[in-house]
């Protein structure tokens, strides 16, 4: 894949008709969404490759690749973890909804209107649609496995060394016999 910046607006009819092939490069900080998502800015590169073309059909469809590394935070530590990602889609492109009616149900459609799509929120879509629903490091790596160890070995010598709150009254006490 090319390393050069993907344009922000294409219209995919017209690609489809030249049987384009898109390659480059999409800045995640700028997938708001997507940051949402990961309760965290994303940050980095993401590859994507794209390729226009009409199908077997005779329709205009879009082939898509897109490789990326996220950095979800965990919901077991809040502590951002790795989750590679290299995903491949297709979706067959309509203007309305009313062409999508006769679209087959293994089929994604793309409703894309008059306008222009907007490439960044299509790849931001895709990398959504990959997040875990809840996402954890596996348990031996992270963090909160090792802090909940620390802390009960911390519980423990602390029980060990807690002194029973009435030992005060208890001194105290045996200090006022003492007196008498």
């Amino acid at each position: 894949m090319s390393d050069s910046l993907l344009p922000e607006l294409v219209d995919p009819f017209r690609l489809a008709d030249k049987s384009r092939v898109l390659e480059g490069v999409l800045d995640m900080a700028a997938m708001p969404r997507l940051a949402v998502a990961m309760g965290e800015p994303a940050r980095g590169l993401c590859r994507v490759a794209l390729t226009f073309d009409r199908g077997p059909s005779g329709r205009p469809r879009l082939a898509g690749h897109v490789v990326a590394e996220l950095a979800p935070l965990c919901q077991r530590c809040l502590e951002p973890m790795r989750l590679p990602v290299d995903s491949r889609f297709e979706m067959r492109l309509v203007q309305e909804d009313r062409q999508a009616a006769g679209a087959l149900d293994e089929e994604d459609l793309l409703v894309v209107g008059d306008e222009r799509l907007n490439l960044a929120a299509l790849v931001e879509d895709e990398l959504m649609l990959c997040l875990p629903v809840v996402p954890l490091h596996p348990a031996q790596t992270c963090a909160a496995h090792f802090r909940s160890e620390f802390n009960d070995r911390e519980l423990k010598a602390a029980q060990k060394q807690e002194n029973n709150p009435f030992a005060v009254l208890g001194r105290l006490k045996g200090g006022q016999d003492a007196d008498s």
